[in-house]
């Protein structure tokens, strides 16, 4: 372990990225290279996964204590730290030296640590980064006045879990790099190894490298999307242009070498995926539901995850009569109340929304599914639209959903099952509901994002009687 090292972060005030707009109504600003070091105790870990503590520092020629934050750094550790950058009314600062570790400290589980940005905590025990976890989602539902909701405690992941990748790679004067961006950078790291992949998905790593380097340009970019579903692995190139006749033969003769279920390309992220070899129909089930979802689909990070969350919906669905599924995506929900009630599943994106279609047509659900391709946030159902349903599931994208939530808010729809993969957004979220009639029966955390500040939940709300 690194303790005593005036490189244990390297160049964190050179990488950090500038803020795109003003916070605390200053924009956020660099510190000179020759600022002088601070001395400070972590008191603290923030939302994002540093390390905060306290220190005098000037700016503007004023000296203040301000809220320091350190990455990589645990409550209780006194260390030495660089001043990077400004956040809000704080300092973002790198770790110089780590004068006084913590019982909590532990080997990072990846050589790449550190300098990959995809992990932020693996250097924290796993007693103490559950712990953590639960608190973060408390915290939130606190600063809104939610307070002593029943919540459990937080659903452990385990490393090798992670199905879903979403990777770059960058042909560098002839050397192609392929991996996740650096932390608060651009720099793209160059992994040999994911402990937090699926084996499935890390075998990948090397011959994908290997089979690019062949078949991009120098400075080419390739965004690279790995799904590991029920009967291999689905991946997705993202190019510049359509590949030529050697590269398509090459990326059909790879998909066979490594068994993969379909290997697809598109050219931007609006336009449809073409795929190139499909050996066999890719196919995942949802509740034992099976469905073929479109190239590069959303899935739950991992099965264990989205097990969790359908046990969930099957017990709240129990007594319901008719449900909606908001933001419904391939049916990861939907299937998961069919045996109790119709569902009316609502999805934006069109593909996803055919493979659900698709899916139920298959299973012979019949008119207990019927769908509807609708965008949610611009148009959400309505209070009237949502009287025929008893029972609602909604899981929006990270930035929440306010409109819809203000619209379930003035609803009669006694049961509301909410997942969100942003513990901020949901409070705000619940929030609406609770003032408009709702009781928070319960919260269910899932650490579905393992090492990393994200966390998963489900959770219940009835409506008072």
């Amino acid at each position: 372990m690194l303790l005593h090292t005036r490189r244990y972060y390297p160049g964190m005030a050179r990488r950090t990225r500038k803020s795109k707009r003003p916070t605390s109504g200053d924009q956020t600003r660099r510190f000179p290279s020759n600022t002088p070091t601070i001395d400070l105790t972590i008191d603290h870990i923030g939302g994002r996964g540093d390390g905060v503590g306290k220190a005098e520092i000037t700016l503007d020629h004023r000296t203040a204590e301000r809220p320091v934050f350190v990455p990589f750094t645990l409550p209780g550790e006194r260390i030495i730290a660089q001043p990077a950058t400004t956040r809000g009314g704080g300092v973002v600062a790198g770790l110089i030296e780590l004068a006084e570790p913590s019982a909590d400290r532990v080997e990072p589980a990846c050589r790449h640590f550190m300098a990959c940005g995809g992990c932020a905590l693996q250097h924290m025990k796993q007693a103490a980064y559950l712990d953590w976890k639960h608190k973060l989602i408390v915290s939130h539902l606190n600063r809104v006045g939610l307070t002593d909701v029943p919540t459990s405690p937080l659903r452990a992941s385990q490393s090798g879990q992670r199905r879903r990748a979403d990777m770059v790679a960058r042909n560098i004067s002839g050397r192609v790099v392929l991996g996740f961006y650096e932390r608060a950078g651009k720099r793209i790291m160059d992994i040999e190894e994911c402990p937090v992949l699926h084996p499935d998905l890390a075998a990948l790593l090397g011959p994908l490298r290997q089979l690019l380097t062949n078949h991009i340009a120098p400075g080419e970019t390739v965004e690279v999307i790995a799904n590991r579903l029920d009967n291999g692995v689905d991946l997705l190139f993202g190019l510049a242009e359509d590949p030529n006749l050697p590269a398509r033969e090459a990326y059909a003769a790879f998909a066979t070498t490594h068994d993969l279920s379909r290997l697809s390309t598109r050219l931007s992220e609006t336009d449809d995926a073409s795929p190139l070899a499909e050996r066999r129909r890719p196919e995942i089930k949802f509740s034992g539901t099976p469905v073929a979802p479109p190239p590069g689909a959303f899935l739950q990070a991992t099965a264990e995850a989205e097990q969790a969350m359908a046990l969930a919906v099957s017990e709240v669905s129990k007594s319901a009569r008719a449900a909606v599924d908001l933001f419904a995506g391939c049916g990861t929900l939907t299937f998961a109340a069919t045996d109790h009630a119709p569902v009316h599943a609502v999805e934006n994106d069109s593909a996803l929304l055919a493979a659900l279609r698709r899916g139920a047509d298959e299973a012979e659900l019949g008119s207990r599914v019927t769908t509807e391709r609708r965008d949610l946030f611009r148009r959400p159902l309505d209070q009237m639209e949502l009287v025929r349903f008893d029972l609602a599931l909604i899981d929006p994208p990270r930035a929440g959903a306010r409109e819809q939530f203000e619209q379930l808010a003035a609803s009669s729809v006694p049961t509301v099952l909410a997942a969100s993969c942003n513990p901020a957004t949901f409070a705000r979220d619940a929030r609406i509901l609770v003032d408009g009639g709702y009781r928070l029966r319960w919260v269910k955390p899932i650490d579905q994002f393992l090492w990393t500040p994200h966390v998963e939940l489900v959770a219940l709300f009835e409506r008072a009687s």
